[in-house]
């Protein structure tokens, strides 16, 4: 029988670790994977220590992130900084909904938000 401690299930990796899923890979020091209640699927990842999430042309670091796997949400935390092209946003935390593929930005009286956005070259029609 199973003790109320694995309700939660959880696994811890540290040293240069890094998780892959589809188009996705997170770089950290830390990760801590928790899985669903009582299921072997995913819950959500906590990294910690220089973290980097890679996902086609979109690169974010942060001293933590959290990523809500069901939700598809990342909430960035600690010198958030998000590369997309030429476009660089950056702040104290960070929320990127995937799915919507739109950004929340919080500051902070110390980290004002930043962010440089280059529009994009409009194609001319032949």
């Amino acid at each position: 029988s199973r003790g109320l401690g694995d309700v939660y299930k959880r696994q811890v990796f540290t040293g240069d670790v890094v998780a892959q899923q589809g188009d996705m890979t997170l770089y950290a020091e830390k990760l801590i994977i928790y899985l669903q209640e009582n299921q072997d699927e995913v819950d959500r990842l906590e990294a910690m220590g220089a973290v980097r999430f890679v996902q086609l042309g979109r690169v974010a670091t942060a001293e933590k992130a959290i990523f809500y796997q069901k939700d598809e949400v990342l909430v960035l935390t600690g010198n958030a900084v998000v590369i997309e092209g030429k476009n660089k946003i950056s702040g104290d935390e960070m929320t990127l909904f995937m799915k919507e593929d739109r950004i929340l930005i919080k500051g902070s009286e110390k980290t004002r938000v930043k962010a440089v956005v280059v529009p994009e070259e409009k194609k001319e029609k032949p």
